[in-house]
């Protein structure tokens, strides 16, 4: 971003000011200005030929990707039972003002599959293929209110709690994301609806499996071939297009076909514009009774959005090394969903995936991902005929590739080997070490997104790391005794003392046979209620003693002491100091 000066030959970013760190915009993006936001400096900084270099880099990705995101938007449209120009015009909108204004850059967003996996779980399957489910008309409120939410998370800085979500949940959101996405693409192969559903068969299934296994070769190990020619255009776009020909140049020529978009649903010039003035749509189904869907499915959404959003930023960042601006994502994101779904789009948030594609072919700033959205939408309003010739069993293979690629493939071996005793793991190449209780995690996470969704998924696994790691803190708890020259007892306490071992807490101490002047010397200050409380029952047993307890702490930690006035509301007494004020025992033993 924005360097400093020069010192022993190495940049220095400046220092903000008080003024800056204060500043609405510093509180709106976490940037200190608009110069280090768009990091104009670094564009000054660019020699003429550099600049060249990365407009035409960023340019090229841009065009590329878009012929990527296409494809998979209309694939995210057919899993969430919605037409595709919803997802299409959606990926635009969200696309453009995430990039201009995102706090992430070299970031691609648009419509993804969490969204898709979160709107397929309350917009049940169309009755007419490539329609739209029963219910379309509360999805675009819902996308609106999704982004009010994430206003919210943004203005009360709630996006913060995702430094809680441990690795283990990310692995159970992958897979059980991955399993999502691929069961939605079993639906081309299928004839009829609902108890009259059957398989397809004869020659249309071949020919459907040869064009999806076609697009997924492609898609998987063109990039890999050993020359640049493999890399000008994203290989999904290439098997698509294989697909093609093979439809048109090889089995409707030999009297067969299969389906291709056209056939599902036909592209059609579309202009995204308030959704309560489509025809399509009877806003009249919308009443009082379904404000409570509204909000919920609203939540889901933005809670989906922003975790999937924030964990993006951390991919990207491992590969840029740059720094990203977390409020300015979740408020660029909440703005993105609001406008969408007012004009008719399905919402949307980071694509991982194509953000990885993008800085892996050296794509760094906002100028690629802002190209990607512009072409999709120029796409949308004069090449949108083009895309109704696509076979849908091509956007089979590319959703099936993505899949492969979402899905954490190296849990497997580690949720059998927390399965089987330790002796078994080594002749069968499993991982000797596994901790049973991260694996039940991950796997926990799994099932729940499949069976509920994704947000429910992460916060269930949350809440067992959680647990997990209090009872660990409550049984990690020492007492040392000691008696001083004075005739003194002072009990010190190494541990947090908190609602997992308060209870317990009073158990430690020797009431009948402590000196009656005693000391109990806690390393860290009470770290809530439930501790203040054991201390006072503490105290008051030693007074029932006729013995006299002082109770000191030492350093305070992130669990702030209580006020005074608090522990006299508990009928405590406190002393705070530093380290080189607490007694100092001659001889301890552990209790």
């Amino acid at each position: 971003m924005v360097q400093g000066h020069v010192e022993d030959g190495k940049a220095e970013a400046p220092k903000a000011t008080a003024a800056q760190e204060n500043s609405w915009l510093h509180w709106a993006t976490g940037a200190h200005s608009l110069s280090e936001f768009f990091d104009y400096e670094g564009w000054r900084r660019m020699s003429a030929n550099e600049k060249a270099t990365f407009v035409k880099t960023e340019v090229a990705l841009g065009i590329t990707i878009c012929f990527a995101q296409i494809p998979e938007s209309v694939a995210f449209a057919f899993m969430a039972h919605i037409k595709p120009p919803i997802a299409i015009h959606a990926a635009w909108v969200v696309g453009l003002i995430c990039s201009l204004f995102g706090g992430r850059t070299g970031m691609v967003n648009g419509a993804e599959g969490a969204f898709a996996a979160i709107i397929a779980t309350f917009i049940p399957e169309p009755l007419e293929a490539g329609g739209n489910g029963q219910g379309i008309e509360l999805l675009f409120p819902s996308v609106m209110v999704c982004g009010v939410f994430m206003l919210i998370i943004w203005a009360t800085r709630s996006f913060r709690l995702i430094a809680l979500v441990p690795g283990s949940v990310m692995l159970g959101f992958c897979n059980g994301l991955a399993i999502v996405i691929g069961q939605s693409q079993l639906h081309p192969y299928l004839e009829g609806h609902g108890q009259h559903k059957r398989w397809k068969s004869g020659p249309e299934l071949w020919f459907m499996l040869l064009e999806m296994m076609v697009a997924m070769l492609i898609m998987e190990f063109l990039p890999k071939l050993p020359f640049s020619g493999a890399k000008l255009l994203p290989s999904s776009f290439i098997g698509i297009l294989s697909s093609v020909v093979i439809e048109f140049a090889a089995v409707r020529p030999a009297g067969f076909r299969t389906n291709v978009i056209g056939d599902v649903q036909e592209f059609t010039l579309t202009y995204p514009y308030p959704f309560f003035l489509d025809s399509d749509y009877d806003m009249s189904l919308i009443g009082t009774d379904d404000i409570g869907k509204i909000l919920s499915q609203g939540l889901l959404l933005a809670v989906a959005g922003i975790v999937q959003g924030l964990l993006t930023t951390e991919v990207v960042y491992d590969f840029l090394k740059t720094p990203t601006n977390a409020p300015a994502v979740c408020l660029s994101c909440g703005v993105a969903n609001i406008l969408s779904g007012f004009l008719g789009g399905m919402g949307g948030d980071a694509m991982i995936g194509l953000s990885t594609i993008n800085c892996l072919n050296g794509g760094t700033g906002r100028l690629g991902p802002t190209v990607t959205a512009v072409c999709i939408c120029l796409c949308m309003l004069f090449a949108y005929p083009l895309l109704n010739y696509i076979p849908v069993a091509s956007l089979v293979g590319v959703m099936i590739v993505v899949v492969l690629r979402t899905f954490k493939w190296f849990s497997v071996k580690m949720v059998i080997a927390a399965l089987l005793p330790e002796g078994f793991c080594e002749p069968l190449c499993l991982p000797k070490q596994v901790d049973r209780w991260d694996m039940l995690i991950v796997s926990t996470v799994s099932v729940v997104v499949v069976w509920q969704n994704l947000v429910y998924a992460v916060a269930l696994g949350v809440v067992m790391a959680a647990l997990r790691y209090v009872w660990e803190m409550s049984q990690d708890f020492g007492v040392k005794k000691s008696l001083l020259d004075d005739g003194m007892t002072v009990y010190t306490i190494d541990s947090k003392l908190f609602f997992g071992n308060s209870m317990r807490f009073h158990t430690n101490f020797d009431y009948e046979g402590d000196a009656d002047k005693v000391v109990i010397v806690l390393k860290c200050a009470p770290a809530d209620y439930s501790a203040n409380a054991a201390l006072a029952k503490v105290k008051d047993l030693y007074a029932k003693s006729n013995k006299t307890l002082d109770i000191t702490f030492c350093t305070p930690t992130y669990l702030k002491a209580p006020p005074p006035e608090l522990a006299e509301g508990v009928g405590m007494e406190y002393s705070s100091s530093g380290l080189q004020g607490c007694p100092q025992p001659d001889n301890s033993d552990d209790i």
